[in-house]
């Protein structure tokens, strides 16, 4: 990531979060949140449109609002069979599966297409459907019932997921943008990768505020009935009000520097933030309602949640730790040293092996009760990383809908798994 699209902060030693980190509440530079002209009735409008988050689907990137990987009242059951394979060009970023349908977007070189699938037999919804921002880089999200995507210049667009047609388009600024925008209850909210976000209106993009954030650097939103989250390496992160876009809490180390691009999520009443700096390499949990650090752990993947289990994936290694006495159920151990948890629903946990397979997990004891290959297994000397979502021109995931897994695999390839 280069100095232009972050804040550089001067590391001058590795110091423990804990002693360093500075808590403020109501104060700060959210306060300067700029509301467009009628802010509070344009919110207004858009709360009256508000919609629930259906079960069974993956609306985008880690799943959900909250970006925990958790699919609630999922029903895909393994062993899986291939139901059907696309083969969509190169790069397919996570899909969004929704209403009997799968979206993704294709990233091919300077190419940009926006695809919708019937989720039962793979077949093209409507004709080719091109993103004219000129950029290699988008990202897709589901809220609401419509398709957003947002690309790595900062340009939002709306889509309908039943046409394909664009409802509306609107940059929010020169922007260095690597995640999806994230809908919650009637609202749009983004972040430009340079310091601010701004809050939109689903049915015509208007933007509603614009706050500051204490950081430069790319962050998923993630949201809940608190408010907004955004945290940059395990260096920084702030609260922000869902309705003004005011500051409510914030906590950052100085001297450190954060260099943003590992994602962040909320699960068992904490905010989870990473850092793969080689003297931080590990995942730590903030308590929601004072800030403090209630437990961390070595890790070189974004945790993955479901009920009352934490997935934390280090080295290989995936144990799943009780969300109450923060002790170990089980583990997983990767042939390859590296694993990502992807995905949990509907009693299992999916992980993205070093070794190229999606392998499947009982959540309930950690036993392997299927796997596939979806990727070449890697050459014996290379070295594989667990997880790098902010690299390439991907946000990489899988998702699940109607009994179904949708998995991008080798050379743009989107299977479809049925149980």
């Amino acid at each position: 990531m280069s100095s232009s699209t972050r804040r550089v902060r001067a590391r001058s030693s590795c110091v423990p979060a804990t002693a360093l980190a500075v808590l403020a509440v109501g104060a700060g530079p959210g306060d300067g949140a700029t509301p467009a002209p009628a802010a509070a009735t344009a919110f207004a409008e858009a709360k009256a449109k508000v919609t629930t988050e259906p079960a069974d689907a993956t609306l985008g990137y880690r799943a959900n609002a909250r970006n925990d990987s958790f699919v609630a009242g999922a029903t895909a059951t393994p062993p899986f069979t291939k139901a059907w394979s696309v083969d969509l060009g190169s790069a397919v970023p996570a899909p969004v599966a929704v209403g009997g349908k799968v979206f993704v977007v294709v990233n091919d070189g300077p190419r940009m297409e926006l695809v919708g699938l019937d989720a039962a037999t793979g077949k093209r919804l409507w004709p080719q459907q091109l993103i004219t921002d000129n950029d290699p880089k988008a990202t897709l999200a589901y809220g609401g019932g419509l398709l957003y995507i947002q690309t790595g210049r900062g340009v939002v667009t709306a889509w309908d997921p039943a046409t394909g047609m664009q409802r509306w388009t609107r940059s929010i600024g020169s922007g260095s943008c690597e995640y999806p925008p994230t809908w919650y209850d009637g609202t749009l909210y983004t972040q430009d990768g340079r310091g601010t976000a701004p809050a939109l209106r689903p049915s015509d993009g208007a933007e509603l505020w614009r706050a500051p954030l204490v950081d430069w650097g790319w962050s998923p939103v993630v949201v809940d009935d608190l408010g907004l989250w955004f945290g940059f390496d395990n260096a920084s992160y702030q609260l922000l009000d869902r309705r003004t876009g005011r500051e409510l809490r914030r906590y950052d180390v100085p001297d450190l520097l954060a260099l943003g691009g590992n994602p962040i999520a909320r699960g068992a009443g904490v905010l989870w933030l990473r850092s793969d700096d080689t003297d931080d390499e590990r995942a730590v949990a903030y308590d929601q309602n004072t800030g403090a650090v209630p437990r961390s752990f070595p890790a070189d993947a974004t945790p993955a949640f479901g009920p009352g289990r934490v997935y934390v994936a280090y080295r290989g290694v995936v144990k799943a730790i009780s969300t109450t006495t923060y002790g170990t159920a089980w583990s997983y151990r990767s042939p390859r040293g590296a694993a990502t948890v992807r995905l949990v629903a509907g009693g299992y946990v999916y992980v993205k092996d070093g070794n190229g397979k999606l392998v499947v997990l009982s959540e309930r004891t950690g036993a392997v009760v299927w796997s596939h290959q979806l990727w070449a297994e890697p050459h014996p000397m290379e070295n594989v990383l667990a997880e790098e979502d902010w690299r390439g021109w991907v946000n990489p995931g899988i998702a699940t809908h109607g009994g179904r897994v949708f998995a991008p695999g080798q050379d743009g390839a989107l299977t479809a798994f049925a149980d």
